[in-house]
């Protein structure tokens, strides 16, 4: 069923979360698979583990385009997890919770081999249907005022409803779930996404 609705209207990213364990890797590996079979979308996948250096390899070998990895379970090992990224062919980038200080991610942003691309969790991850957290915004306006080319993505309760604080606050990379999969004309939900987001980088 959701592959069909993905089929009915256009999009630039297919955004794939894991939670699953190591052992049960290889279900995320054939999502990855099937989807780059399906369609010619970004792969932007996101690693809510607490060891995303055993899924580099696999998940670049499935065909993931992105790998998207939580600054809080990475302070340790991110410069050999960026490298490791780059090298199967993916785009490295880094997530934070909403309870995480922005700083943490500078360091990664100002490497010699820096991540692409920085993940602004607007709800608490794990599971779907929250109610969106305006105040991560102030999150996204520096990191927009700081790195003006940074691709900034957010994820957490994004809609039609709040669509224009994000755009606003300079993120340019937006993930949406249940205000597309629960509309009526999810098409007419994502092109309304798009505009605003195109809307806001043309006036900043």
């Amino acid at each position: 069923m959701m592959n069909e609705i993905l089929a009915s209207f256009f999009f630039d990213r297919i955004y794939c979360y894991t939670m699953l364990p190591t052992k049960m890797l290889f279900l995320s590996v054939f999502v990855i698979e099937e989807y780059k079979c399906l369609f010619r979308a970004y792969l932007d996948c996101h690693l809510m583990v607490t060891n995303p250096l055993d899924y580099v390899e696999p998940l670049g070998k499935a065909g993931a385009s992105g790998f998207t990895f939580h600054v809080e379970v990475s302070k340790d090992n991110w410069k050999e997890l960026v490298q490791l990224i780059k090298s199967k062919g993916m785009t490295p980038g880094v997530s934070l919770k909403p309870g995480t200080p922005i700083e943490d991610v500078f360091p990664l942003l100002e490497d010699e081999n820096p991540v692409e691309l920085v993940l602004v969790m607007t709800v608490e991850p794990g599971f779907g249907g929250q109610k969106f957290m305006p105040q991560m915004m102030d999150k996204v306006r520096t990191l927009r005022k700081k790195y003006p080319s940074l691709d900034i993505e957010v994820d957490g309760g994004l809609g039609p409803s709040t669509i224009d604080m994000a755009a606003a606050a300079g993120a340019n990379c937006i993930v949406a779930g249940s205000s597309v999969f629960g509309a009526s004309d999810p098409a007419q939900v994502i092109s309304l996404l798009r505009k605003n987001v195109e809307d806001s980088q043309k006036t900043n």
